[in-house]
């Protein structure tokens, strides 16, 4: 239970936050990297939507440099002015934000247009009838069954597990939006909590105090050792005063 207790402070929190958006940071370089170098990703994308994939290309690198940019900022505040690299960083987070509602907007509204009338999107809907029409084809060859079976199944498997990379994409994009909403609010408690905390100013060392004056031989004390415990100065030396006396 202690160790729960230590895991859910506010620095922890934001720490396990830009950890997430460090993982989000490379996941968004290797899409962008597929979409620019991976035939098999950018050849179907850039011939039936060729405006949209130049701008997914570009927003997808962006806002991956964009999230390890966060995450060094979120370094630094460790060791440069907190207060400041904190808010520079929920001002990057609300940027971030705004840029992935106006890249969303801008892909549902284009994709919608393109749809509808786009000559691409014609050739798109019936590469799909054909597809349909293509499998019956393959099982009715005799003289290449071996080869036409297992292009049959792939293409099942393509249509039947196609819908699983739409529920990923939703459920990660929640999962970014719960995770900026997380880091603006706790970078700007940190912040809140790093501009009130006082500064702290190195306490001054008191000079060590002689119990007896230079001139007497006698005194144990020595200039650079502080006075121990329960030391009085004024009943010590009464005391030293009466020993005297007496021997």
């Amino acid at each position: 239970m202690s160790c729960a207790r230590g895991l859910c402070t506010a620095e922890k929190i934001f720490i396990f936050i830009n950890i997430a958006f460090a993982m989000y940071s490379g996941a968004l370089l290797a899409t962008a990297a597929r979409l620019a170098w991976d035939p098999s990703t950018y050849t179907w994308f850039r011939f039936l939507c060729a405006a949209q994939y130049r701008v997914s290309a570009a927003y997808v690198f962006a806002a991956g440099v964009w999230l390890a940019a966060l995450v060094y900022l979120a370094a630094a505040a460790a060791q440069r002015s907190a207060a400041h690299c904190l808010h520079v960083y929920a001002a990057g987070v609300v940027c971030l934000a705004v840029s992935e509602v106006g890249y969303g907007a801008w892909m549902g509204a284009s994709l919608a247009a393109w749809w509808r009338s786009a000559p691409q999107a014609e050739l798109a809907r019936r590469g799909m009838d054909l597809l349909h029409d293509f499998k019956p084809a393959l099982l009715a060859v005799e003289r290449y069954r071996d080869v036409a079976r297992p292009l049959y199944d792939m293409i099942e498997e393509v249509e039947r597990e196609a819908p699983n990379n739409a529920y990923v994409i939703i459920v990660f994009g929640v999962l970014g939006v719960v995770l900026q909403v997380a880091a603006f609010v706790m970078a700007r408690r940190l912040a809140a909590r790093a501009r009130r905390a006082p500064a702290c100013a190195p306490p001054e060392k008191e000079g060590a105090v002689c119990a007896v004056s230079a001139a007497d031989d006698d005194s144990d004390c020595n200039d650079a050792e502080r006075p121990p415990p329960g030391w009085r100065k004024k009943a010590n030396l009464r005391m030293y005063t009466i020993l005297d006396k007496i021997f």
